[in-house]
């Protein structure tokens, strides 16, 4: 069967392994087991990989696997990785079933065969006990560069051979023996050879350790109860998930259409997103029919391993929310199997092959969170407004002669959530799909030639709401040697979106040289700009959107976030109607507000933040001379 044939998203049926009874004691400690396997491997891999995309934004999956990629167990980490990696294995499997053995190590990376995207390279040990292929110890996680058109992100690439060099279940080790020549193939064909060779091994690592603890649980249980209590957690972890699907009123949800802001070349052609959610019984489909067509450049989404995980993502993460769900219950293959995802082929979220996937991620985050706004309706009190759901993955790089390499630095830049029901958005963090870490100033400064001149929540308001939006980031990075930036982002011109009369979120916005003459705005997307010594770039990452009228919120909570600059005294009487004295102590009027509030229900507000903020702009911080060790920078424009 070739790629075109493929047919994409099946999971398989019913393990056929013989199963025997385990009694509940067993099962659960045997279920932590499982579940402390995933997290130490994770752990392994974190803290000895090269490159700081892994080992300090943890931008990584980890888990163990039954021989057809079932997923037993998880690690606490990127939920793309974690959810993609049974696709991995069984994309890597149409080539190698029947032929691996003990000692083999696999690579893997083809988009069109499982992979998240070719970025994010897959190892896989297989585990055999006394001649039976139990199942497999995988890790992923986004290598710094992979040999595509440009250094570190290929937003721009043609097809998926300009993109990255594709591995298709590469046997590196065989029977325990490196192959020298796939490592030279591996390794001489990137920018990075220094920081890949070091993940990949930190990867091999991780997946060895998960490999003997595993099989530390089946000498000591025996196959068989391993096994068995196996596929009792993915049965019971379905039967919890379809429990709450079923209390869902069946019918079709839909979420407001998304705009992306294009597809990195043809500027100025926003790329349409529709999201359906249906309920039927024990199982959920979510439908984007209706979105946009592939497109010409690497902005598209690999079906299995990035648009399917992001439907997998965002029905547990409501249904089966750890912080309040009043039971375990364990990430495996169970959740995958009453979800499904309709995307036709041809589209924007289902390309054919060869179609370029390298930037897919703020469209699987846009999906997620439309996933959520389309349950608004069923689910008021689980779901949340409309967050940042843009990745903002800035990438740094410049070449260094004399060690014949280039320096990539890979920076995942912080979003923030909507508000909730009892709660306001969080503020500078990555949400939804990606998990991911911020990379500390110290970082930057001490391993590239770059300096943060400025890092801290931006100065706008939060979007109004009974709970507020969170507020995204403004971060300011300078060249000290000459450099090129490109960027995976997006909502630069469709703000998150409030739900219950809350004001929508803030676009973000990049800029080279903010505040001098020569001040360049960037798209979200954009390949390779050069910058000069001494020139620097901001990124302001959007802010979520409120949750409930304003006019609900306690007018002491408005007073406070004035007090702590996540509002304004302008803003609290516009949006809140609250009413407050002059500041430091900004007492609050409560007569006043009460009659405010009174006479803004009686009319339709405006409620547009970015209207507001154009009428009172925050000051802004002028760095347009900096410091970079003992030399000055002054750029006139």
């Amino acid at each position: 069967m070739s790629i075109v044939d493929h047919e994409l998203g099946q999971l398989p049926g019913p393990p056929t392994r013989l199963r025997v009874e385990v009694d509940a004691v067993t099962l659960r400690v045997l279920g932590g087991a499982f579940g402390a396997i995933a997290k130490e491997m994770a752990l392994a891999l974190f803290r000895m990989s090269y490159s700081s995309i892994i080992r300090e934004s943890e931008d990584l999956g980890a888990g163990i696997f039954d021989s057809e990629g079932r997923e037993l167990c998880e690690s606490d980490s990127t939920p793309m990785h974690i959810g993609s990696l049974p696709w991995y294995i069984r994309g890597f499997l149409r080539r190698l079933q029947g032929e691996l053995g003990p000692g083999d190590v696999i690579v893997h990376n083809h988009p069109y065969l499982g992979a998240s995207h070719s970025p994010d390279v897959s190892v896989s040990v297989p585990i055999f006990h006394e001649g039976e292929h139990l199942g497999f110890a995988s890790v992923n996680g986004h290598v710094l560069d992979v040999g595509g058109s440009f250094p570190g992100i290929n937003p721009d690439a043609f097809d998926v051979y300009a993109e990255a060099k594709l591995y298709n279940g590469i046997r590196w080790y065989r029977a325990g023996e490196l192959n020298k020549d796939v490592d030279r193939m591996l390794f001489d064909n990137v920018r990075t050879e220094t920081m890949n060779r070091g993940d990949l091994n930190a990867m091999l690592s991780a997946c060895r350790l998960g490999h003997d603890r595993f099989l530390r649980l089946v000498h000591r249980y025996g196959p068989d109860i391993v096994m068995s209590s196996a596929y009792d957690w993915m049965d019971y972890s379905e039967r919890m998930l379809r429990a709450q699907i079923a209390k869902i009123p069946d019918g079709t949800y839909r979420a407001p259409t998304g705009w992306l802001d294009d597809d990195g070349v043809n500027r100025g052609v926003p790329l349409r997103v529709e999201t359906s959610v249906i309920v039927d019984g024990d199982e959920i489909t979510v439908d984007v029919t209706g979105s946009n067509d592939e497109v010409p450049t690497g902005y598209n989404v690999p079906y299995e391993g990035s648009a399917l995980v992001s439907t997998y993502y965002a029905i547990r993460t409501i249904l089966l929310d750890e912080a309040i769900f009043p039971e375990n219950v364990p990430q495996n293959d169970g959740v995958f199997r009453p979800i499904k995802l309709v995307a036709p082929k041809g589209s924007l979220f289902n390309p054919r092959f060869p179609r370029s996937c390298f930037s897919r991620f703020c469209q699987v985050q846009r999906l997620v969170d439309n996933v959520i706004l389309a349950l608004t309706e069923p689910l008021p009190q689980q779901t949340l407004a409309g967050s940042s759901a843009a990745l903002t993955a800035g990438v740094y790089s410049g070449y260094v002669a004399e060690r014949g390499e280039y320096w990539v630095h890979i920076e995942i830049n912080e979003g923030s959530y909507g508000g909730r029901n009892g709660k306001d958005g969080l503020d500078s963090v990555d949400c939804h799909l990606a998990n991911t870490r911020n990379t500390p100033i110290e970082e930057c400064d001490l391993r590239f030639p770059l300096r943060c001149d400025q890092y801290e929540l931006r100065p706008e308001p939060a979007a109004p709401g009974r709970w507020r939006g969170g507020i995204g980031i403004v971060r300011r990075n300078r060249f000290t040697e000459d450099g090129l930036f490109a960027c995976e982002g997006d909502r630069h011109l469709d703000p998150p979106r409030a739900v219950f009369d809350g004001w929508d979120g803030l676009c973000g916005s990049i800029t080279k040289n903010a505040g001098l003459p020569s001040e360049q705005p960037l798209p979200a997307l954009v390949t390779n700009v050069h910058f000069r010594q001494g020139e620097w770039l901001e990124l302001r990452v959007p802010s979520g959107a409120g949750w409930g009228d304003p006019l609900d919120r306690e007018p002491d909570l408005v007073r406070e976030d004035v007090l702590d600059d996540f509002t304004t005294a302008e803003l609290a009487r516009e949006a809140y109607g609250v009413v407050l004295g002059p500041e430091p102590d900004y007492a609050l009027d409560q007569a006043a507000t009460a009659r405010l509030r009174q006479d803004l229900r009686s009319r339709d507000p405006t409620r547009s933040l970015s209207d507001h903020v154009a009428r009172y702009p925050p000051p802004r911080q002028d760095l347009a001379t900096t410091e970079a060790g003992d030399q000055e920078f002054e750029l006139d424009g």
